[in-house]
């Protein structure tokens, strides 16, 4: 190295000491500034270097490095501090921007995903614009983190040949809900299309982004031409209702002896045909035992003890047996009324009428049955019941309006008639006003497609089934806390002398104003009036024969049941 350029090299460093020192003491000194003269020199270090044929002074390469990672007088913080360290180079992402990714060099694949959710949080399944908490918001944005589909702004969702099998609103939620859209393949585009068994696992990845409550369960591929909402040739529906056994009437207190041989001398009756006059003595009603000495048989349903293994707080003590109790839903008569559903009927009375974009109010019914299903509540006094019904396509608020309806049945308010009266739309042309049943007890349980098989991985099901099993854990410890509370609060009413009237209230029969019958009751507008009053004819002209049709499967409108308010 000749002198002239240790003299340059020296000037250099002396310059960067300076200016350096100069930004340490003086706070005032803007940032674009210090960039500015930084860049400058880095440059003469550089233009420098060339001349000599010396490689870069490190403290200079440094400095240069730092400020390439950016616009022309932009300060890149934690670049350009790393610099200022003697030896400390900048991390790989400093010195490189990211990347778009570049979804061009993939091929796509169009599949139907089956999806499941408990949506009590969410804000229905649909998309909106006022807020993300939906099922629809949290699963395109799973599936943009994970890069399965490009962002809105570059792709919007209705390139992606996006489709539903069913749109559930607030509150409802879903296991067998069917979405079809084009998502990212493995394959390059200059590949041929991956086999089944080396493309993405696509239940595994989305669920890393999804929230517990939604979950991926299969993915199957599908045909260009296959559309979740008009391929579907059923849809399945559980709402679950609660069978409640009342509380009987409590005993009377003990007699005083006195008073007890009193009202047995009044209770009995001479026997014809006795020399003496043999006396039979009858039980006295409530009493609990007979009065006419040992031999005497007691009424039947002798209220049981626990069983000695479970806690007394967690059992209800109210199941003296069929032969003496009462219960708060009349199931069969349930059962009598759903049976009037089956069939192809005009639901106009049994849904919210969007006379906007219905075309017909027939729909056809397939099965309406009413079950006990299995739980873990040790709780003896409370069964729960599922209403399944099957149907090839279901209007806005149609099952919850039957939930509805059965339900008066069942608690005595309805004779079972009533449906087949409110499905004749001649005799009853306009819906009487009720409020339909509430959505948290309403799924989505399957929808059915002719050849669709879901594929399911190994790892993706263990994940799903640890996820499922926490959240049922969560709600049978909230059940067993809850009837633990109701069992305590009750034994609490029978010592009070809590009456049977009193416990049908609390339950929902006889603690409201009384139950004015559908058929007494106001009326909304008729179909036929409500189109009158848009301008739109009635019967409205048919649809021309389209995608779907013919199957039965499709909704005409776009409003599955289970939009619910």
């Amino acid at each position: 190295m000749d002198e002239n350029c240790s003299s340059i090299r020296a000037d250099l460093l002396q310059r960067l000491q300076s200016l350096t020192q100069h930004a340490a003491t003086d706070d005032t000194l803007p940032l674009p500034d210090l960039a500015n003269q930084l860049t400058e020199l880095a440059n003469h270090m550089r233009l420098a270097s060339r001349n000599a044929a010396l490689p870069p002074a490190p403290r200079a390469a440094t400095c240069d490095t730092a400020m390439d990672t950016g616009p022309r007088g932009a300060v890149q913080g934690a670049p350009t501090d790393a610099a200022a360290f003697p030896g400390q180079q900048p991390s790989k992402k400093q010195r490189r921007a990211p990347r778009e990714f570049d979804f061009s060099r993939y091929r796509t694949r169009f599949v139907a995903l089956e999806l499941m959710y408990v949506g009590w949080s969410f804000q229905g399944f649909a998309r909106q614009d006022n807020t993300e908490n939906t099922i629809e918001g949290v699963l395109f944005s799973a599936l943009r983190k994970v890069k399965l589909v490009p962002e809105a702004a570059a792709t919007p969702i209705s390139d992606l040949n996006y489709s539903r099998c069913g749109r559930t609103d607030r509150g409802v939620s879903a296991l067998g809900q069917v979405v079809a859209l084009r998502l990212r393949s493995s394959a390059r585009v200059d590949e041929p299309e991956a086999p089944l068994e080396l493309e993405y696992d696509y239940p595994r990845l989305v669920n890393k982004a999804l929230p517990p409550e939604v979950r991926v369960l299969g993915w199957a591929p599908v045909p260009a031409e296959f559309n979740a909402r008009f391929c579907a040739q059923y849809r399945e529906y559980k709402y679950f209702i609660v069978q409640q056994r009342l509380q009987p009437s409590p005993p009377p207190p003990p007699l005083p002896p006195a008073h007890s041989e009193a009202k047995t001398a009044s209770a009995a009756t001479l026997q014809p045909g006795g020399d003496n006059g043999a006396i039979s003595t009858h039980a006295v009603e409530g009493s609990g035992e007979a009065q006419g000495g040992p031999s005497a048989e007691p009424l039947p349903g002798p209220v049981p003890d626990p069983e000695p293994n479970l806690d007394p707080d967690s059992v209800s003590d109210l199941d003296p047996g069929t032969s003496c109790c009462s219960f708060l839903l009349d199931i069969d008569a349930m059962r009598a009324a759903a049976a009037h559903f089956v069939g192809e009927h005009d639901f106009r009375n049994f849904c919210k009428p969007d006379v906007a974009t219905v075309r017909s109010f027939r729909r056809r019914i397939l099965s309406f049955t009413i079950n006990p299903v299995s739980t873990s509540t040790a709780d003896k006094a409370h069964q729960v019941f599922a209403m399944t019904v099957r149907g090839t396509a279901f209007l806005w608020h149609q099952v919850r309006c039957m939930a509805a309806v059965l339900l008066m049945v069942g608690r005595g308010q309805e004779r079972p008639e009533i449906v087949s009266k409110l499905l004749d739309v001649e005799t009853t042309p306009r819906k009487p006003q009720y409020s339909m049943a509430p959505e948290e007890p309403l799924l989505l349980y399957a929808c059915g497609f002719s050849s669709l098989r879901f594929r399911r991985s190994t790892p993706a099901m263990d994940g799903t089934m640890g996820d499922v099993a926490g959240l049922m854990h969560r709600h049978l410890i909230g059940a067993a806390l809850t009837a633990a509370c109701h069992s305590r609060l009750t034994k609490d009413d029978r010592s009070a002398g809590c009456t049977e009237d009193v416990a049908a209230a609390r339950s929902g029969v006889g603690g409201s104003a009384p139950h004015i019958p559908l058929e007494r009751r106001q009326t909304e507008p008729s179909v036929e009036e409500r189109m009158a009053r848009r301008g739109l004819p009635w019967p409205p002209e048919p649809r021309q024969p389209g995608r779907g049709e013919g199957t039965g499967g499709a909704d005409e409108e776009g409003e599955d049941d289970a939009m619910m308010e």
